[in-house]
């Protein structure tokens, strides 16, 4: 049965409506690229959340500035939501990522620390004690069973790639069933979407690394909108009958520019921008909501949107990549 109820989100997305003031316009972000080092970016982004306006002791203190950002996000749109486990399904990346990370330091012996991320629904550390003592009475079906097939897989084989296989799978399934259950249109399609850009991007990785169709079958998230069916049988097709093939899913761009460009330039950076974007142009629906939960989950999506555009900008400062490069390189944005 749904959990969604329309009218408990009045107030919240009337505050998330009030807020999108706050982010960045695309003409600030070319501002930010075209600045002379990061310091001076980071003076022009400070009035949309980013740091102080006072010059960072050390250029690469950025990252800092950014994850503060994304955490201050997230504890905004989850103080304004009715209840505090809705929007829990965007966290689950963070969480998988972690006890990843602890169980392959269990594997080989060493210290999980510098490979946590902050801003899941678990405390890092509170994961890594968990994990350790085997006490898994506070983690979702999807995780526990995750983990113990982890352990059986990685004892036969000790194949590292096992463990992102499985716990990958996993991932998505919870937040497939999580989505699923609350009942919300917008929020299974996001799902869905991102299940489908996972799919198609790892189709063509392994289409160019020659790898055989029946890997792919390994590796297929289920849950999205395109059948694995529809990927097996276009698998020795060239990208334009391919672009063709996954037209009715939206995807005809991705496969016909973004997959070609990384046959003939051998880097995925376009079709990576390409379903980016994606991303972006499905969220923009959520402004027509006048009332419901779409403009909060939004909020956190587009957030995520900004800070990867501003990463990638600040890394090109600190690299010295020209300005046109950049500008390439940027993803729309939700303003």
């Amino acid at each position: 049965m749904s959990k969604y109820r329309e009218d408990s989100y009045i107030f919240c997305a009337s505050l998330m409506r009030a807020s999108e003031n706050n982010f960045l316009p695309k003409a600030e972000l070319l501002k930010a690229a075209e600045a002379r080092d990061v310091s001076e970016a980071m003076n022009i982004v400070s009035a949309y959340g980013y740091g102080d306006g006072k010059a960072l002791e050390n250029p690469r203190d950025f990252v800092k500035v950014l994850n503060n950002a994304e955490e201050e996000a997230y504890e905004f749109v989850f103080s304004a939501l009715p209840e505090k486990n809705e929007l829990e399904f965007l966290k689950l990346t963070k969480d998988y990522h972690n006890a990843k990370a602890i169980l392959k330091a269990e594997f080989l012996g060493i210290s999980p620390e510098s490979y946590l991320v902050k801003g899941g629904i678990y405390e890092a550390e509170s994961l890594v004690e968990m994990i350790k003592d085997r006490n898994f009475v506070f983690l979702s079906t999807e995780m526990k069973e995750a983990i113990a097939e982890t352990i059986e897989v990685f004892g036969k084989g000790r194949d590292p790639q096992e463990v992102d296989i499985i716990m990958d799978k996993a991932c998505y399934r919870e937040m497939y069933r999580r989505a699923k259950d609350f009942g919300n249109d917008f929020i299974l399609g996001y799902v869905r979407l991102l299940i489908d850009i996972l799919n198609v991007t790892t189709f063509v990785r392994l289409k160019q690394m020659n790898k055989p169709w029946n890997f792919f079958q390994k590796v297929f998230l289920e849950g999205g909108n395109i059948r694995e069916d529809v990927f097996v049988a276009g698998y020795e097709e060239n990208y334009q009958q391919l672009a063709d093939r996954f037209a009715p899913y939206g995807f005809e761009q991705i496969m016909e520019k973004g997959a070609a460009a990384a046959r003939d330039e051998n880097s995925f950076s376009l079709m990576e921008k390409l379903c980016d974007n994606m991303i972006i142009e499905y969220i923009r629906d959520s402004k027509f909501v006048t009332f419901g939960i779409e403009p909060a989950a939004a909020h956190l999506i587009a957030k995520e949107s900004e800070i990867k555009n501003l990463r990638m900008i600040l890394n090109g400062k600190i690299a010295g990549t020209p300005f046109e490069v950049i500008e390439e390189r940027m993803r729309e944005t939700y303003v």
